[in-house]
């Protein structure tokens, strides 16, 4: 994850501490928990392929246990995911869990099933409402594939901030959207919200090549969102392409900007980020389709370590792109991308738009 604003204006963030800390850790210090693959929306470009069916949740002591075994390692911030994580009428237990275990709790929602009672049992445990939103009404309804999710997104919005949770936006980019990012940052604005993240896309569950921007594209959408960072005072993020970052240094020229890049360390599947899937299956991110362990045994991917985890940790050898000069900060991004459109995992990431950054900033 790149923060746009904090390279651009230097602003210290909360994320600091995990983003540029520039160790290397034998856990993940964050950790994805899919409580649930139920939900209430079915998205187009949905990475877990979670809808309206009716799936089996793991009990609620499964994960607590998880929990507990993620405070045992050292794991700084647990996103609660899904599906929809309210779908789970005991979410505040494990949300309570990680907070009482001092924990960081960020919830990863849609925003329509946010109500005052809901926000009442869990605002003292939680961090963070992140709701997703893909652009204007017609737009977001368009790729939620409910009619009036986005007015229930923002209202859910309200209630958040209504009860002094910090909130923020997720907009994962593609061909249906990526012309919006203005009136996204204009939603932003008009209802006073702290932090906004730009996703870039993920070819895992009901997402294919089909659906991203075109390189060329992406390059000036990030520059775009590049432009809003240096003027607003909320946060503004991107995630899931580190050659954003590449990007941003060559905007500015500035050794202190490329100093955190090298910090930051690019892409960190399964070594500073991991996911539990809604059936208890570890893997190294949200959308790389390979198990690397069981939600009983949270710790042992990286005590044996399991064989992908130790050639990520060392994936300079395997990547086919890491001769490029800028891999000490990219780290050859999204393993799960190149895997999806070439099934060789460590070919290049297909949205890196080096080229292009490098044809006009050379």
């Amino acid at each position: 994850m790149i923060s746009v604003s904090r390279l651009l204006r230097d602003k210290p963030e909360t994320g600091d501490h995990v983003r540029y800390s520039g160790k290397s850790n034998p856990y993940p210090l964050v950790l994805v928990f899919n409580v649930t693959r139920n939900c209430n929306l079915r998205c187009v470009h949905c990475y877990s392929n979670s809808g309206t069916r009716s799936y089996q949740d793991l009990p609620l002591d499964t994960w607590l246990r998880a929990v507990r075994q993620a405070a045992d390692m050292g794991v700084k911030h647990i996103l609660l995911s899904g599906g929809e994580p309210l779908m789970r009428r005991d979410l505040h237990l494990i949300a309570k869990e990680a907070h009482d275990y001092g924990i960081r709790v960020e919830l990863s929602t849609n925003g329509t099933m946010i109500t005052e009672e809901r926000i009442s049992e869990i605002k003292n445990y939680i961090d963070y409402v992140g709701v997703s939103l893909d652009g204007p009404k017609e737009i977001h309804d368009k790729v939620r594939g409910v009619e009036g999710a986005f007015e229930r997104a923002l209202e859910g919005l309200k209630v958040a901030k209504k009860f002094g949770l910090k909130t923020g936006l997720r907009m994962t980019l593609t061909r249906l959207n990526y012309a919006h990012v203005d009136e996204v940052f204009r939603i932003m604005k008009e209802n006073d919200i702290d932090r906004i993240c730009f996703y870039h896309l993920a070819y895992a569950g009901r997402a294919d090549a089909s659906l991203d921007i075109p390189n060329s594209e992406r390059l000036k959408v990030v520059e775009k969102i590049a432009d809003y960072a240096k003027n607003t005072d909320f946060e503004v993020l991107t995630a899931d392409n580190p050659v954003d970052g590449i990007l941003l240094y060559k905007m500015t020229r500035s050794p202190t900007v490329y100093e955190l890049l090298k910090r930051n360390g690019g892409n960190k599947s399964g070594e500073r980020i991991a996911d539990v899937s809604p059936e208890g299956i570890i893997y190294p991110d949200q959308f790389t389709p390979i198990p690397i362990g069981i939600i009983e045994n949270l710790k042992e991917p990286w005590d044996k370590p399991h064989p992908l985890v130790a050639k990520l940790r060392d994936r300079k050898k395997y990547v086919k792109c890491s001769s490029c000069p800028f891999f000490e900060v990219c780290n050859g991004g999204l393993r799960a991308r190149a895997y999806a459109v070439t099934g060789d995992f460590w070919e290049r990431d297909p949205s890196c738009y080096l080229d292009e950054i490098q044809k006009k900033y050379g």
